[in-house]
């Protein structure tokens, strides 16, 4: 692994060395487990205590943090500057171009320069890879899959036919593209099956993590915006229109033919009900359920999802119930004393 002194990373990422700038960090680590040779970082205040008892050689961090006596590589956003530092210490190793002898690729097959097929992947007929796409090992590229220059399918991913995926995408291990949507119509008792003929589109600069499915349309398309990033065991069923950079955390969940905005926010365990459509920036907190529309710019959060002021008021009112209920038993007992009193008198 390569070193670099302190004020090198400094250029790379456009910062101001606070200490001395000729300081050799050969890595970086947490504030836990660094040692006098890393670079770790401070992001969140509640660390500060941490960061200042910290063996690391020095502190990336936002401008204008003071942590007396530590060499410090200020910036403007320490997560972007983390991201492309830990890109300098642990660069992707590169791809092996080529066929693997024992991959299973149709002859129409149109493959760009560079493209690499791991063992015993499948690439279906008329499909079309562009120019350094690899094709893990294992994963299966359905008939008149489009894949864009630079984007990356991991081991055991499926493409299911006609599934379009644009340039420098990243689709982790388990993703399934295209599977058919969750069409059926339910007659005299019995569910019988909508064919599913439309397709899946993804658009550039897009990651989909581990495990997670997005369905075919029944007709037309589902389509995940330019540079939205998915994390794992995420489900979007079909019809859905995710906008540009969106963020959908762990286990979150779109039903069909919901739209969503771009720079939308889903936060783990989210849901979205079918044939609704959030705004542009929208957020819904963890494990709350939209069932209606959302206008733009909106923070939601709860079941049924509401502002999530309200949601907050709600939530302090529901902790206090208990002792209202028994403040509540209180008050009827006194009540019924003195009612008891009252006919006593007369």
């Amino acid at each position: 692994m390569a070193s670099y002194r302190l004020d090198e990373l400094a250029q790379r990422v456009g910062g101001v060395v606070r200490g001395n700038p000729q300081r050799l960090l050969s890595g970086v680590a947490t504030l836990e487990d660094a040692g006098a040779d890393d670079l770790s970082f401070l992001t969140n205040r509640r660390y500060r205590a941490a960061a200042l008892h910290s063996a690391a050689g020095a502190l990336l961090v936002a401008r204008g943090t003071d942590l007396a006596g530590r060499d410090l590589l200020e910036v403007e956003e320490p997560y972007p500057a983390l991201a492309r530092i830990l890109e300098l210490y642990h660069p992707p190793a590169p791809p092996r171009p080529g066929v693997s002898p024992d991959a299973s690729v149709a002859e129409d097959v149109r493959l760009g320069e560079g493209a690499t097929i791991e063992p015993f992947a499948v690439v279906a007929p008329g499909c079309e890879l562009g120019a350094g796409v690899v094709v893990g090992a294992g994963a299966v590229v359905g008939a008149g899959c489009r894949i864009g220059d630079g984007s990356e399918l991991r081991p055991g991913v499926v493409l299911y036919p006609g599934t379009e995926v644009g340039s420098r995408c990243l689709l982790h291990s388990g993703v399934v593209l295209g599977a058919d949507g969750y069409g059926f119509a339910t007659s005299k008792g019995r569910h019988i099956k909508i064919r599913q003929v439309g397709k899946v589109v993804v658009e550039d600069e897009v990651e989909i993590g581990a495990n997670s499915c997005v369905d075919r349309a029944m007709l037309g398309e589902t389509r995940i915006g330019e540079g939205s990033k998915i994390d794992d065991l995420v489900m979007v069923a079909h019809g859905v229109r995710l906008g540009p950079h969106a963020l959908l955390a762990a286990q979150a969940g779109i039903a069909g033919s919901s739209r969503i905005g771009r720079h939308a926010t889903l936060a783990g365990q989210a849901g979205v009900a079918g044939h609704l459509k959030l705004g542009d920036e929208v957020i819904v907190a963890a494990k709350s359920a939209v069932f209606a529309d959302i206008e733009g710019h909106s923070f939601v959060a709860g079941i049924p999802a509401v502002d999530h002021r309200r949601w907050k008021r709600s939530q302090s009112i529901v902790q206090k119930l208990p002792k209202l209920r028994e403040e509540l038993r209180r008050l009827a007992a006194q009540i019924a004393e003195l009612e008891r009193r009252l006919e006593e008198e007369e």
